[in-house]
């Protein structure tokens, strides 16, 4: 079953079955404010912090998921009917009325056709300003002049998540409304804070109050307004709150009439400034500015290769859908509904680690975040919020209900809820924007550790291998502390094979660092650990034909050939080879395994067999059903990890054909079983242990988006930067003759034209450089484009 289309030239993924399913969302804003909508545009808005700054309402795992939303009902006041432009929550008969919805880069656009009647509503935020535009379009195709009313619709959120969502003694009491020369001005009267609703047009009607407008037992399936026709002027203190307006339009055939709303942050005079603003021209403007803003972006990486879903992936969604876990990290959408805010230590450090190419800003930003959040022994803040330590930071009004707190203090957490992986991602993400910029005066900043001292970057690097050097169990090994990267594998207090291995790819980035910056004491002391772990790898934590995952406290091994469960685990094993810490023969072996045992045709499982057997020892993993998430679903971050392993051991049919598995666009006419959006990466695929066995879940906030788009780009199609030269080195299948990739680097484009005509998997028999053959190609300065010839085959 397919329920869209991918609309290439446009940018735009295109739902023609809008009853998908489950919920299709898109995001919109680039900035501060920033949106969440579904394929129905169900969703909420929030400024800031989807927790502490939200606009909008939301019912988070409601019947259905995602009310309420930004409506525009119309109604023909000829015979009353009317529908809504979304083809929810209304909901006309799919057979009697036409719907669409165009997903793009930060905007989506909901179409309809009922009764003669055309009809359209862009959601956008424009770049530089805190409002929602509702851009509306309709159209009189039928043969007979039409009286139609239109009404623009949404819900207030009491802007804090828990005042939505308990103590309503006190929220509904903290909020009010009033309409001022045609704007709705919606009050948190707590925290002096303004929001608007208003529109392009002198309305002939407004609503406050959610109540009047919906009707007692009705919901926005089936509001009183649209049904009678006319709005009653509700305002008041206290209460749920909307913002309501609408507008009578009388069309000719052939005519149309754009309407446009404003939803956003302010009083009625802000409210007015936007109206005077936002005139169609500029909304217009603003549009072209967004598409402009996606645009460069999109230009810094552009391939063309045999595969064309590879294509529309690397080339649109799985970067958009990278940038956007970079911009908003993991609390806003559907699953993770904002009941948290902050940063999540690893989650973050790898997003800046993927795309520092399209957004350097805000990636060095999210790495000086992190570098705040790390504590002077080495360890990071496991999830943090970055205001903590901002002076700058707007400040929270207090509740006046009195909760209870530890203090300060109780911000920094000690090693029993410490993640052992957490801060080691910060070193290759410090190293990757360093090989991206080739500015290193970032190693020189002096930032504050969170709980006392400071030191530079470089001091900060230190510490975080220090810690890990110095928390190894009694095997040598790198202990698994609180969790090790699988927050539900906790190891009772045992050691991490998956740490293990991080710690020395970790190593591996900042001793490149230090060889190219001349540091001999670092290369000396940290090259010495690494070798030593290297060897603890390979010695203590190879099983005969794979990697352990880990010991236990009490000294048993996890992911053993002896285990009758979780006997081979993914993490490791690819780590094992990503790390370049093992020897090739365990290297082909270790992902021999992970073939034979873990990949099925949605991608690679984390473990199998599946856990049934609750064993505290192993952790909490154990208690998690047997296919579901962490015990033997298709998690999806990991994924990717096995696809640099097999790029880094030449097998690239292996690598494409893990690729394929797991490509979202690949699964676009299989969505009776995926059920999830078919353009953006899922947390996790029920695994072959579980009844639902390929259904998606938990889609946009994953990891698994920016290790997507980094092992594609960087190991299977092999262009990746160096500190002084841009690297070539692809690892692709055998029958792939030719593929192009354009990639900007340091303001200087390079076409590079990549050809196999010996039909192999990995290696590079000759460079040209401008049709000049060279050893390697450098990194260039002055701009303009220079033209790469890559022959892949045996060097002579």
């Amino acid at each position: 079953m397919r329920c869209g289309t991918f609309d290439t030239e446009n940018r735009e993924y295109v739902i023609d079955r809008v009853d998908a399913p489950v919920s299709w969302t898109n995001y919109l804003g680039t900035e501060e404010m920033g949106a969440v909508v579904s394929q129905n545009a169900g969703g909420y808005l929030w400024v800031g912090s989807a927790q502490y700054g939200r606009v909008t309402r939301f019912r988070p795992n409601g019947v259905p998921l995602d009310r309420p939303g930004y409506y525009v009902y119309l109604r023909d006041d000829a015979d009353g009917d009317y529908w809504s432009v979304s083809w929810q929550p209304v909901g006309k008969p799919l057979e009697k009325a036409k719907y669409a919805c165009r997903h793009g880069l930060s905007y989506s656009a909901y179409e309809c056709e009922y009764r003669g009647i055309r009809a359209k509503e862009v959601l956008f935020i424009p770049r530089g300003d805190n409002v929602l535009l509702w851009d509306v379009e309709i159209e009189n195709r039928s043969d007979r002049p039409r009286a139609l009313s239109a009404f623009g619709y949404v819900e207030f959120s009491f802007h804090v998540i828990d005042m939505d969502n308990q103590n309503f003694q006190m929220s509904l009491y903290a909020t009010g409304s009033r309409c001022v020369d045609g704007c709705v001005e919606y009050s948190l009267h707590y925290e002096n804070l303004r929001e608007f609703f208003a529109a392009s047009f002198e309305p002939d009607g407004f609503d406050c109050v959610r109540d009047a407008f919906l009707g007692s037992y009705r919901t926005e399936t089936n509001p009183v307004a649209a049904e009678r026709g006319e709005l009653s002027g509700s305002f008041e203190n206290g209460g749920n709150h909307c913002g309501a307006l609408m507008k009578r339009i009388a069309l000719q055939p052939g005519e149309k009439r754009r309407l446009i709303f404003f939803l956003g942050e302010g009083d009625a005079n802000a409210a007015k400034r936007a109206r005077e603003f936002y005139t169609p021209e500029a909304v217009d403007r603003c549009f072209s500015g967004l598409r402009g803003f996606w645009d460069a972006k999109l230009r810094k990486l552009q391939v063309s290769t045999p595969n064309e879903n590879m294509n529309i992936s690397l080339n649109q969604w799985n970067l958009y859908q990278s940038e956007v876990n970079l911009f908003f990290s993991r609390f806003t959408s559907f699953i993770e509904v904002g009941g948290r805010t902050g940063l999540g230590y690893r989650d973050t450090a790898q997003d800046s680690m993927c795309v520092p190419h399209s957004n350097p800003e805000m990636s060095m930003r999210r790495i000086r975040q992190l570098l705040r959040g790390q504590v002077s022994a080495g360890y990071g803040l496991h999830l943090f919020d970055p205001d903590w330590f901002d002076e700058n930071a707007k400040q929270r009004s207090p509740s006046p209900t009195v909760v209870p707190t530890a203090g300060d203090k109780k911000i920094i957490h000690g090693l029993e809820h410490t993640c052992a992986d957490d801060a080691l991602w910060l070193i290759p993400a410090i190293v990757e924007n360093l090989r991206e910029s080739g500015d290193f005066s970032l190693l020189d900043e002096v930032i504050p550790y969170a709980d006392a001292g400071e030191g530079t970057v470089l001091d900060h690097m230190r510490r975080i291998l220090d810690f890990s050097w110095e928390q190894r169990g009694v095997h040598g090994v790198c202990k698994g502390l609180r969790a090790d990267w699988n927050d539900c594998l906790n190891l009772g207090g045992g050691e991490s094979a998956m740490v293990s291995f991080l710690y020395v790819w970790a190593g591996n980035h900042f001793l490149d660092l230090m060889r190219y910056l001349g540091k001999e004491e670092e290369l000396r002391v940290y090259g010495a650990r690494n070798d030593e772990m290297k060897r603890i790898c390979r010695e203590v934590l190879w099983d005969g034909k794979w990697f352990l995952r880990g010991i236990t406290r009490d000294g048993r091994p996890i992911g053993s050939d002896s285990c009758l469960e979780g006997k081979v685990h993914l993490e490791s094993n690819a780590w094992a080879v990503c790390s370049d810490a093992v020897e090739f023969e365990q290297a082909n072996s270790a992902m021999d395994a992970v073939d034979e045992y873990l990949f099925t045709e949605f991608g690679l499982m984390l473990n199998a067999p599946s856990f049934r057997t609750i064993d505290d020892g192993v952790g909490f993993v154990t208690r998690v059903f047997p296919g579901v998430k962490e015990n033997g679903s298709i998690f999806s971050h990991p994924n990717p990890w096995a696809w640099v392993a097999m790029a880094k051991l030449g097998r690239g049919t292996d690598a494409m054909r893990f690729y394929d598995a797991l490509l979202p666009e690949n699964q676009n006419d299989r969505i009776e079983i995926r059920q999830s959006e078919p353009y953006a990466y899922c947390q996790f695929v029920m695994g072959k242990d579980h009844t639902a066995f390929g259904r998606a879940r938990h889609p946009w906030m994953t990891g698994s988006a920016g290790w997507a788009y980094y092992a594609a780009t960087r190991y299977m199609l092999g262009v990746r930067p160096g500190f002084d030269e841009l690297v070539i080195d692809p690892c692709v299948p055998g029958d792939w003759r030719e593929f192009r990739v354009l990639r900007e680097w340091r303001g200087v484009l390079y076409d590079i034209i990549v050809q196999n005509p010996d039909g192999v998997e990995k290696g590079v028999r000759e460079i040209r450089l401008d049709g000049e053959v060279v050893d390697r190609i450098p990194a260039l300065s002055g701009g303009g484009v220079h033209w790469i010839e890559v022959a892949m085959g045996v060097r002579e």
